[in-house]
């Protein structure tokens, strides 16, 4: 069985409209910025589940207050946590416990459990946190039908313990988990040996031998002795008159709740507890603690007969992790997300963990990640990440694309580029435009490829706003009118209507015969060109005009990029006067190596332009890019940049702006 949606309303940051997570894996991740709702979603599940009534405590915070209310207004709020529960049996027979609690959505369906958390807030002059009644029930309905008074069924106590709950907490305290109190972890793990009478006979027995050893000294009863002397001077209550020195306690109960764990070699030539262990280690301990539990209970379960499933083990664990990242060296991140798919993968367990991090998030399926945010409202929304359908050719890419720039994620504006030449300029732009990308949580993603409407889709579905910057590639294959056709192509592919991107001067839409024949229109219609570019940035859609990123940065700083050559390097370029000819064939090689064809003449380039892809070719067709623009960047000053930054950028810094303000 597994939990497979979580449906939260009036809890916290969770409006009262409601917010369905679904759990489409036994391993989920949460992620998003901080406060986003993370943490508010695991720990719905302790007020479900808790073994405790401190656990499962509903309080006046947890009623959900909205960004306008004032909360001395408000006399009455509600909330409720609903579950599904899946029962995936692959054509196998099983009878759950819960199975006369069930309920199917039509013939030949899968049966699931409904269980609910109901609560209710009053205000009240005589208590001050307000009047509030809790109840939870098994709802007799299938999703979608209309409840009615004979729908709900109070979901009785005793069936508590089995679904379960581990929370892991954000700070980690594994000393105190050591502690033999109800409710720990290590409590749990004692609980499953068979401590049989004749062992804790023989044990009381030792450490009766060991206190009367110590009771032999005659130096240990002159210090019992002067205690108790001193003590009675303090008091005449005949009740506590004698004191007893003895060694860790009479029984068995007592040693146990002295119980340590300590750690050798250390180099120190003594062994090491828990709390002289690094924050790392010791929220690593921490999550051993919670998997040795697992571990055991399902060791113990094969010698356990099927009948007792739901008796001395229970039905369901859920881990819910907190963090997992917090305080651990990320080369070690991998193996704590390999453990934790390990235990999801335990029939009878499921993991679900929060996290705000790159670093474990690269390290999750898509599918397992759930995508939390806050509205302009201050109320959580959830969001599956958005991948194009498992047969398309785009599935690998996009998967992959956002495993390797998981950074989107959390963003509050993406810029997608096409390479790392845009990323090493954007890099040194911030500092010239006074815009700091991590400041501001800007993310870059080199993600403009042919895929990118799925990555548009992506960023939509998550509401996270991008500005995409493409190169326009004229006179190259594909590119010039092939780029813009592309585009808005992409554009209508993410649902933008057709008469808002393909609308005329007249009025009148481009037609899809129209539209499919754009890479054949000429070239040197500028002015229509420059029309449907401008049309593009009305969606932030900029163009490297008129070849790429590397040409653009070019043709506005010649004079930097020809003086980054080594000491007799360079083009060599040869005298456009007195070698004519020899100069003729530099420049056509030059101008076919730019525009990557041995057709390309470069008409719709000028003079100055076509000679500077002699440069092109030198600097970035036969050197790496980004260490070009690396070196010839370092060797301006921000003055020197500003005084003739390409106009594209201006307005892409602008467009950056404005999206800030407005979220």
């Amino acid at each position: 069985m597994r939990i497979s949606s979580i449906t939260i309303k009036g809890y916290k940051s969770f409006g009262p409209k409601g917010v369905t997570i679904p759990l489409q894996d036994k391993l989920a991740g949460f992620i998003g910025l901080n406060s986003a709702g993370k943490t508010s979603a695991l720990e719905t599940l302790r007020k479900l589940f808790g073994a405790s009534l401190m656990e499962r405590e509903i309080f006046a915070s947890d009623f959900h207050i909205g960004k306008d209310e004032r909360p001395e207004d408000i006399t009455e709020r509600e909330l409720s946590i609903e579950v599904r529960i899946d029962f995936p049996t692959d054509g196998d027979d099983s009878v759950p416990h819960f199975f006369s609690d069930m309920v199917v959505d039509d013939t030949y369906e899968d049966p699931y459990l409904r269980i609910r958390l109901e609560s209710s807030w009053r205000k009240s002059e005589l208590i001050q946190q307000g009047e509030i009644e809790v109840k939870t029930y098994f709802i007799k309905a299938a999703e979608g039908v209309p409840e009615g008074a004979d729908t709900k069924k109070i979901f009785p106590s005793h069936l508590r313990g089995l679904i379960q709950i581990y929370y892991v907490p954000a700070i980690r305290k594994p000393g105190e988990q050591l502690k033999y109190a109800s409710g720990s972890i290590l409590h749990r793990l004692l609980k499953k040996i068979n401590w049989k009478e004749d062992f804790k006979e023989e044990f009381d027995a030792k450490i009766s031998e060991i206190n009367d050893a110590f009771k032999g000294l005659s130096e240990f009863n002159t210090i019992q002795t002067s205690i108790t002397s001193f003590w009675q001077k303090f008091h005449k209550d005949e009740r506590y008159s004698e004191t007893t020195l003895s060694f860790g306690g009479s029984d068995l109960d007592s040693i146990l709740k002295k119980l340590e764990i300590s750690f050798s070699p250390t180099g120190t030539h003594k062994p090491f507890g828990i709390d002289e262990l690094g924050e790392g280690y010791r929220s690593l301990f921490y999550l051993t603690l919670v998997c040795s539990l697992l571990d055991v209970e399902e060791e113990l379960a094969k010698e356990e007969d099927e009948e007792t499933i739901g008796i001395t083990r229970p039905l369901l664990t859920i881990l819910a992790i907190e963090e997992p990242e917090n305080h651990i060296a990320p080369q070690l991140l991998g193996r704590v997300i390999k453990i934790l798919q390990s235990i999801s993968e335990k029939e009878n367990s499921q993991v679900l963990l929060s996290s705000h991090t790159p670093a474990i998030i690269k390290r999750l399926d898509p599918e397992q990640i759930l995508h939390f945010r806050i509205t302009e409202k201050y109320e959580t929304k959830v969001n599956l990440i958005l991948l194009p359908d498992k047969a398309d050719e785009a599935y690998k890419y996009v998967k992959e694309a956002v495993r390797n720039y998981p950074e989107i994620y959390f963003a509050r504006l993406v810029v997608i580029g096409e390479g790392d030449s845009e990323e090493v300029l954007f890099n040194r732009l911030m500092d010239v435009k006074d815009v700091d990308f991590d400041d501001n949580i800007i993310t870059f993603a080199p993600l403009g490829h042919r895929f990118v409407n799925h990555i548009w889709k992506l960023l939509n579905a998550l509401h996270i706003p991008y500005i995409t910057l493409l190169d326009l590639d004229r006179e190259r294959e594909g590119g010039g009118w092939g780029r813009i056709k592309y585009a808005l192509k992409q554009l209508l592919e993410i649902e933008i209507k057709k008469n808002e991107v393909l609308k005329l001067k007249d009025n009148s839409i481009l037609t899809a015969q129209q539209l499919e024949k754009m890479h054949t229109w000429d070239l040197t219609k500028v002015k229509t060109l420059q029309g449907w570019l401008r049309r593009l940035k009305e969606y932030d859609v900029f163009y490297s005009a008129p070849l790429d990123l590397d040409f653009l940065m070019l043709t506005h700083y010649p004079e930097f990029y020809k003086k980054n050559i080594p000491k007799g390097g360079g083009p060599q370029i040869p005298d456009k006067d007195k070698e004519p000819e020899e100069f003729e064939e530099k420049l056509t090689g030059s101008i076919q190596a730019t525009l990557k064809s041995k057709k390309a003449t470069g008409y719709t380039y000028s003079e100055e332009e076509k000679e500077l892809m002699i440069w092109y070719h030198y600097h970035f067709l036969g050197r790496g890019k980004p260490t070009t623009h690396i070196q010839v960047l370092s060797s301006m000053t921000d003055e020197d940049i500003k005084d003739n930054l390409p106009p594209v950028f201006t307005e892409i810094f602008d467009r950056i702006s404005s999206i800030l303000k407005a979220h």
